[in-house]
């Protein structure tokens, strides 16, 4: 299975031009023969130190919205990091790059390279990088959101343990729900470190595994804490099982989400069932329950970050099945939710992960 990423293609583009570009200008100098701009896959400019351009294809000046091949950059809000960029190559004698978001869903990827004049300068539209951005400004939008809660918490606790007279019960309790709240902010950080590293495109590295044995760790691990809520947990394989693509640890990382999930809002006496079975395209995985099931209104949503719905027990930051579905998406899969809430409750989550060869 290979995955070829946006970004790679840019950067051999960038350094195949580059490449052609400094050998067609060695072989200009010896040769007399002017290296074209022009047809450069990319937007190409020469710039002066103070921030003038002596030349730029037409690439560039449709990204950087330039009225002519030579004249003063504009006064745009990408030219004072472009300036510092410049000032630090000259100074170090080392290339700089950098990407910068723009209005208008649009973002700036440019690499400078130092010359004796000034810098050589390659610059690409990336869109794609636009969307990051907006993922990650979401995330931390969410994230600021949540926290104001349990940091309100830990400063009505702080202020009462500085109370000249606190009953040590009191106090204790404090200190607890101040370890609780500072644990729970600890563990939504890094829930959204690890969601925003999922978005930004970077792939994992997907290799032929047993997935049964993932599943068995999982279930192994999540076990304890099942049989304490007195809750049964099993896992079942159906017939042999073919390899899969997968990250193992990542893979495992959705079990145990999906597991966490189940456990926290069943009930005493339900079961929960981990089953694996072949198919055609690779291996079916669910997770199934007999807890009290999802409300339907909230099924579109459960997979946003943040979003809880309206369950007492919802406890957690809500980042869970955002990180599963994620996690899946990088394996060519994808997750589907089945819930009821009367008659025979429960919940089954469901995904297929393609195997390394037919079945």
């Amino acid at each position: 299975m290979w995955a070829v990423e946006l970004r790679w293609v840019v950067v051999f583009l960038a350094l195949y031009t580059a490449a052609v570009f400094f050998l067609g200008r060695w072989h200009a100098r010896r040769s007399g023969f002017r290296f074209p701009l022009d047809p450069a896959p990319l937007g190409v400019l020469r710039l002066s130190p103070d921030l003038r351009y002596t030349e730029a294809n037409p690439a560039a000046r449709q990204i950087l919205g330039l009225n002519a091949p030579q004249g003063r950059l504009p006064e745009a809000g990408w030219r004072a990091l472009l300036e510092e960029d410049l000032q630090a190559a000259r100074a170090t004698g080392v290339g700089r790059s950098r990407l910068v978001s723009l209005a208008g869903e649009r973002a700036l990827r440019w690499w400078m390279v130092p010359e004796p004049s000034g810098a050589w300068l390659f610059v690409i539209e990336d869109r794609g990088a636009y969307s990051g951005f907006q993922s990650m400004r979401r995330l931390l939008a969410g994230l600021a959101h949540e926290l104001r809660t349990p940091l309100a918490t830990l400063l009505t606790h702080l202020q009462v343990l500085q109370l000249p007279a606190v009953a040590p019960e009191i106090q204790s309790q404090s200190l607890r729900i101040l370890e609780e709240e500072t644990c729970r902010m600890i563990r939504m950080v890094h829930a959204v470190l690890d969601l925003g590293q999922l978005s930004s495109g970077e792939p994992l590295a997907l290799r032929p595994l047993s997935i049964a044995t993932v599943a068995e760790a999982a279930v192994a691990e999540k076990l304890p804490e099942a049989q304490a809520r007195q809750q049964s947990l099993s896992l079942e394989i159906e017939e042999e099982l073919p390899e899969v693509w997968g990250d193992a640890d990542r893979l495992k990382q959705v079990f145990l989400n999906l597991l966490d999930n189940a456990i926290r809002y069943s009930r005493p006496g339900d079961r929960i069932a981990v089953i694996l079975r072949p198919i055609p395209e690779g291996v079916q995985c669910e997770v199934i329950d007999t807890g009290p099931g999802i409300p339907p209104e909230h099924l579109p949503y459960i997979t946003e970050p943040f979003y809880r719905g309206e369950a007492p027990e919802a406890t957690g930051a809500g980042l869970g099945l955002a990180i599963v579905a994620e996690i899946l998406r990088h394996h060519q899969a994808h997750l589907e939710i089945e819930s009821r809430t009367e008659g025979e409750t429960g919940t089954c989550v469901r995904f297929v992960l393609p195997a390394t060869k037919a079945v």
